[in-house]
């Protein structure tokens, strides 16, 4: 029987040491959490595994108002429809290439009022051996293009440059003043996202990626840095062209890694001793169209090739999604335990 918390888990991974188990993470969407209660008569498999990993942060939308039936406006101004899913915008506040006439002070003010420090205290409380990470949700790429659109982000980033340096420097600013309200509590780390990669590759280009958001990206690094916590960062996509990158910015725990668009294993061999790893189980393709020994084989892979040398998080590169059939999810269950 160990006797380490998952805390001293992923502690252990952060410093490429190996554990009894592979510290690891699943999320899971309320449908698979149903299907997984009817399987085993009750609640009972979530004793079979341990949460690792807990967060706290800002809310994904601090102030949602009421459009329509269908529609929310965030906090930012920008206009989402709840109808489809993944819910997805539709609206943009920054409706011109110019920053003048929206108040970011006063956004910002909103967003760090947003923060719910007596949950935070709360969740940090009851969760000492777990490792706790704060959490950013939208990164600079992702704030711009919902300020601005994404069809014309991608426009400005060619033919306003000026205007869209501007851009994510109010943003930047923003940013780090989350960093810092996060980092008055006692977390472990600081969770970022920012989704640089459809699955072909970079969606800026790389030289375009790292003139615009890489000097500014490893801002929010050094802050995060300089309080002490390590940073892990969400990218979904092909991001492989800037991994080098993302390891001078000085970036700790790289999270998603999707196999449908980069070879993690190939990831883990030229990268693994520079960078940690967190996720690589596929949401696309094995998970919802394997079998369930598809799923375990794979999953056994992950945890003998992966978790080599420690530097490793085992979890599925998105959550557990209703299109994943009972079995797998009880496959995941089962082997992320890894009991016997």
């Amino acid at each position: 029987m160990s006797t380490l918390t998952p805390r001293e888990r992923v502690i252990a991974a952060l410093r490429y040491e190996e554990t009894d188990i592979i510290p690891y993470d699943i999320m899971i969407e309320p449908e698979v959490e149903d299907r997984l209660n009817e399987h085993y008569g009750g609640r009972t498999w979530e004793s079979m595994i341990e949460k690792h990993v807990v967060f706290v942060g800002f809310p994904v939308m601090a102030r949602p108002e009421p459009v329509d039936e269908k529609h929310v406006r965030d906090e930012y101004g920008c206009i989402w429809d709840f109808s489809a899913r993944p819910i997805h915008a539709v609206q943009f506040p920054i409706q011109e290439p110019s920053v003048e006439g929206y108040n970011f002070d006063a956004v910002l003010q909103v967003v760090l009022d947003s923060f719910d420090k007596n949950s935070a205290d709360l969740i940090i409380g009851e969760s000492t051996d777990k490792f706790v990470l704060g959490q950013l949700n939208f990164g600079l790429f992702e704030r711009s293009w919902t300020l601005r659109g994404f069809e014309n982000v991608l426009v400005d980033s060619i033919l306003n440059t000026a205007f869209y340096e501007e851009l994510l420097d109010r943003i930047l600013e923003m940013q780090l003043a989350m960093i810092d309200k996060l980092c008055e509590f006692p977390i472990d780390g600081v969770f970022l996202g920012d989704d640089w990669g459809d699955q072909r590759g970079v969606m800026l280009g790389p030289d375009r990626w790292r003139r615009l958001l890489k000097p500014r990206t490893q801002k929010l690094y050094e802050r995060i840095h300089k309080a002490g916590k390590p940073v892990f960062t969400h990218c979904c996509g092909n991001i492989f062209e800037i991994i080098p990158d993302v390891i001078e910015m000085g970036l700790d725990v790289l999270e998603s890694l999707q196999p449908e668009a980069m070879d993690v294993y190939e990831i883990k061999r030229r990268f693994g001793k520079n960078l940690r790893l967190w996720g690589g189980l596929g949401t696309q393709q094995v998970l919802p169209f394997g079998t369930a020994d598809e799923v375990r084989t794979e999953i056994r892979r992950l945890i003998k090739e992966m978790g080599r040398g420690g530097g490793y998080i085992l979890a599925p590169a998105k959550p557990l999604l209703p299109e994943v059939p009972t079995e797998n999810a009880v496959a995941v269950i089962e082997e992320f335990a890894q009991r016997g």
